[in-house]
């Protein structure tokens, strides 16, 4: 597989509350933190390497106890985040989003908390394949207003679930079937707030992975860089490798 990865401080935010995980070849993984002065990047930071941790345990167990070990990791990174919040007045109030996708049988194990985005690009066509919890999701998925209203809207950003925000968090957990040349991108709302899907699609068609990276990145700051903006492209040249 090819991997590229980028993030940004942005054009106006002081410091970027974003974090990575890339763990070639099976867990790629992206937290924005949210919170007052650092605590957010704490936060971010804290979920992904205890998530690098326990990934340590998934390998070697099938579709259904897979998702629920993940599961329970999810739940896990929640409640950690959760007291350190408690514990550090500084912390009042952090927690983060938290998404990506481990590789094993030959699928792609997503897994969402929040508003950080996976897409698929198979055969030129781009689909997202996680589902925001957002308000803004919400009033899309009623249909009381179109995509087009929810790229615009002022409240796009109001999160329904983040990871340490509450006692407890369900996480969205489910497997999809990948093949060769299928691209996943990993991305926090920082891109998708700035770049359109219509755009991401065209860039990602168009170019190599770095040319495409470079091009997605440029385009999120050219387009204002309102936010930090994170993210991580995987090609599959090889499923069956990636066992």
């Amino acid at each position: 597989m090819k991997i590229v990865s980028k993030t940004h401080i942005g054009l106006v935010r002081k410091n970027n509350e974003d974090s990575m995980l890339v763990r070639e070849p099976v867990l790629f993984a992206i937290a924005d933190g949210m919170g007052g002065y650092a605590a957010g990047e704490v936060a971010s930071k804290e979920a992904l390497t205890e998530l690098d941790a326990l990934a340590k345990d998934f390998p070697g167990y099938s579709d259904e106890k897979l998702i629920f070990k993940i599961g329970a990791a999810i739940k896990k990174i929640n409640g950690k985040i959760y007291h350190l919040a408690k514990e550090k007045e500084n912390y009042g109030g952090m927690g983060t989003t938290l998404t990506g996708i481990y590789l094993e049988n030959n699928k792609g194990y997503i897994f969402n908390v929040g508003d950080s985005r996976v897409y698929i690009l198979h055969n030129k066509e781009l689909k997202q394949i996680t589902i925001d919890h957002s308000f803004v999701a919400e009033l899309l998925a009623k249909g009381e207003i179109t995509k087009k209203e929810a790229f615009n809207h002022p409240k796009k950003n109001v999160l329904l679930k983040g990871v340490g925000v509450e006692t407890h968090v369900e996480g969205d957990i489910f497997a999809i079937e990948l093949e060769n040349d299928d691209k996943i991108l990993i991305c926090s709302d920082g891109l998708t707030d700035m770049v359109s899907d219509i755009e991401i699609e065209e860039i990602l068609n168009n170019n190599d992975l770095e040319t495409g990276s470079n091009l997605l990145l440029e385009t999120s700051l050219m387009h204002g860089g309102k936010d930090n903006v994170s993210f991580i492209i995987v090609q599959v040249e090889d499923i069956k490798g990636v066992n």
